[in-house]
């Protein structure tokens, strides 16, 4: 009688074609899964200029700042249609909200997958429970309440650390307002406005010796590195944002277009967009290294002029 099925030996040897299949193709489909994130936070970034360009064309070529004095994790009222401004406390992330409120810009649309963050659904505690284009931030965060049931919009969860994934160009003065460098529609086409969140403010991230073993896991200031050929990649990539494996970041420019940077030395003379601008404007040399500002939410550190990009989010270490 003819035996059916297959042996033993049969069985390990499919198994091990089927691993070392897997073992090949596993690299480049992830290649091809970070590609296509890098892809549609860039989108998501020149939708986002999109709605800069909008509202400044309302607003005599002002780009968003909401109008208050103190920067902080969260402000009171978020879910307020009367609020009124100024208000004693301000997030990067409210002033962004102003694109939802006014230019038609998703929440969905200040996402990038990698990073972590979730898509802001408008959750509030109003019991006229508002349209989400009448609040004014993306909840509000309270690291000691736990999450609440039914969600309310207030707790570890929400506030715009959680739902927003870009960095923006310090929007606040040293006492509040509108800062003297905030980013506007006159900006040139090497400015840069907004990136994937700034690594110094990234609680996700730590900062000490850097190896390259652990790059990964470290920021640094980015060094002379074009003056060493030698120099290894780590080195530089340790400058980089989080969410795109330290390889890079997407860069939104005062034109409103969008592209994936290597590194973070993209601004004006190259300087680093993450950090503040450190010597003269004709020192390149500074202008590509700077310092990095506060380790939190701190709004006394300024950009050091006009040309100068310092992007800054609502995370805290």
């Amino acid at each position: 009688m003819k035996k059916k099925g297959f042996t033993l030996i049969e069985l390990l040897v499919v198994i091990a074609i089927i691993a070392m299949l897997l073992a090949i193709l596993m690299p480049a489909l992830n290649k091809v899964k970070k590609i296509a994130q890098r892809v549609i936070c860039g989108t998501n970034l020149k939708g986002l200029g999109t709605g800069h360009m909008v509202y400044a064309n309302d607003y005599d070529d002002a780009f968003v700042v909401a109008n208050g004095t103190t920067w902080r994790m969260f402000i009171a009222g978020f879910s307020n249609p009367a609020k009124v401004w100024p208000a004693p406390a301000v997030t990067v992330g409210c002033s962004l909200y102003l694109l939802v409120r006014e230019a038609d810009v998703s929440p969905k649309s200040f996402i990038c997958g990698p990073g972590g963050q979730t898509a802001y659904e408008g959750e509030n505690t109003n019991p006229a429970n508002p349209d989400i284009t009448e609040m004014w931030d993306f909840g509000a965060y309270f690291a000691s309440v736990p999450t609440p049931t039914p969600d309310t919009g207030m707790s570890r969860d929400h506030g715009p650390k959680n739902h927003v994934s870009f960095s923006y160009q310090m929007p606040y003065g040293p006492n509040g307002g509108a800062g003297p460098y905030a980013a506007d529609g006159t900006r040139s086409a090497a400015f840069a406005v907004m990136a994937d969140k700034n690594p110094w403010y990234d609680p996700q991230l730590r900062i000490g010796t850097v190896t390259a073993q652990n790059y990964m896991d470290y920021v640094r200031a980015l060094g002379r590195y074009w003056v060493n050929p030698s120099l290894a990649k780590w080195r530089i990539l340790s400058a980089n944002a989080y969410p795109h494996s330290r390889e890079g970041q997407n860069v939104l420019f005062g034109d409103g277009h969008s592209s994936y940077e290597k590194t973070p030395d993209v601004g004006v003379k190259h300087d680093n967009i993450y950090t503040i601008r450190a010597g003269s404007a004709s020192n390149d040399d500074d202008i590509r290294m700077g310092t990095p500002g506060p380790y939190g939410i701190d709004n006394s550190y300024q950009p050091n002029g006009s040309q100068d990009s310092f992007l800054v989010n609502d995370d805290e270490r």
